[in-house]
């Protein structure tokens, strides 16, 4: 500051220089020597201060915040995993105990899936434990029938051999009784059989394969398989084809096991038919299916049987039925046979006997 003078003065002189750059550079110097530079450097390095300290603030608060909302996302998803392992170790527990069901909802993600695969074992391991508790108990019925129907001709069989070696008996009690011993060894025979095809078609040992055959090869192989028996008895067996076609036309069927099924039904309308009778075939041809009736002219069935004549071993009560030899499965097979490709069975009452309705479908 120039000695003598004031501020005030030497500002007074400074605006009164007519120079622009004269008087910046005046003013410049006034300031520097008033001190206002320091000032100014102060103010500016305490307001960065300023900012630096708020800025950092800032900056050690939102990271202390994204620290803390790290640590407590790390800790829910550490803790819903737990629970979904908890889910997953009682899922199992329940799979070990039998108790397939999972509890789980339909939504997006991995656990959802996981669930949902669990879900789908389980159903499945239901029906693989029901399917094998259903083949135990059909296992178990098997062995009881089959210990029921040979009870009666070994029994038989024993004591005729055993009253065979009597010395005592005369030659027409040993005649009779080595008949009856034929009789029964026929019996076991027959009835041994039907349990290996019983045996056989419910083990799955037995494929029922459908190809496009003519339907009537099969009905006439199935015909001529009980013709001899029929002839014995003077039957007539007369084949009816109410429909154009049939003749030369091709199904999808077995044709082994589907002769197997008729010739069943076959030889039981000629077992319990009376001599000089009539056994009619008679074939439809319908939209989706081929329909043959088998009509007898012999004893009958009560209708309380219809639904029980195809049950394994069931032979009905009537005396006609008593008398004749069989095993009762013929007509179990005949059903399990027809099913097995898509075909069905069912019986009903006649003029003088019974009708046996075979659909077989054309699809």
């Amino acid at each position: 500051m120039e000695e003598g003078k004031t501020k005030e003065e030497i500002l007074y002189h400074i605006f009164q220089e007519d120079d622009e750059k004269a008087l910046e550079k005046k003013g410049k110097q006034f300031f520097v020597r008033a001190g206002f530079e320091e000032e100014t450097k102060a103010r500016y390095q305490s307001r960065m201060v300023q900012y630096i300290v708020h800025t950092g603030g800032a900056l050690l608060g939102a990271y202390l915040l994204i620290t803390a909302a790290a640590y407590i996302w790390t800790r829910e998803t550490s803790r819903r995993r737990e629970q979904e392992f908890e889910q997953f170790g009682s899922v199992i527990e329940q799979f070990y105990t039998g108790n397939y069901q999972v509890p789980y909802k339909e939504e997006e993600g991995m656990k959802s899936q996981l669930f949902s695969r669990l879900n789908s074992l389980g159903k499945r391991l239901e029906v693989q434990e029901k399917r094998i508790q259903d083949e135990k108990e059909t296992t178990k019925s098997l062995v009881t029938d089959i210990s029921h129907q040979l009870k009666t001709p070994v029994t038989s069989l024993k004591m005729c051999l055993e009253l065979l070696e009597e010395e005592e008996l005369s030659k027409e009690e040993q005649k009779e009784f080595l008949g009856q011993a034929v009789g029964q060894t026929r019996r076991l025979d027959s009835l041994t059989k039907a349990l290996i095809n019983i045996s056989r078609m419910e083990t799955g040992m037995i494929s029922v394969k459908k190809i496009h055959a003519p339907i009537m090869d099969t009905v006439a192989q199935a015909v001529s398989s009980v013709y001899g028996k029929a002839q014995e008895k003077n039957i007539e067996m007369e084949v009816v084809k109410n429909s154009d076609g049939i003749a030369d036309m091709a199904i999808p069927h077995d044709p082994h096991w589907t002769r197997e099924a008729i010739a069943n039904i076959l030889e039981n309308a000629v077992k319990y038919s009376g001599r000089d009778t009539c056994i009619q075939i008679r074939m439809m041809r319908r939209t989706s299916f081929l329909r043959i009736e088998i009509e007898d002219q012999g004893i009958g069935i009560d209708s309380r049987d219809y639904s029980k004549i195809f049950q394994r071993f069931y032979r009905g009560t009537a005396p006609q039925v008593k008398k004749e030899d069989g095993s009762g499965v013929g007509l179990y097979l005949t059903r399990s046979i027809l099913e097995a490709q898509g075909g069905s069975i069912s019986v009903s009452a006649g003029k003088q006997g019974s009708i046996f309705k075979i659909h077989l479908s054309l699809l």
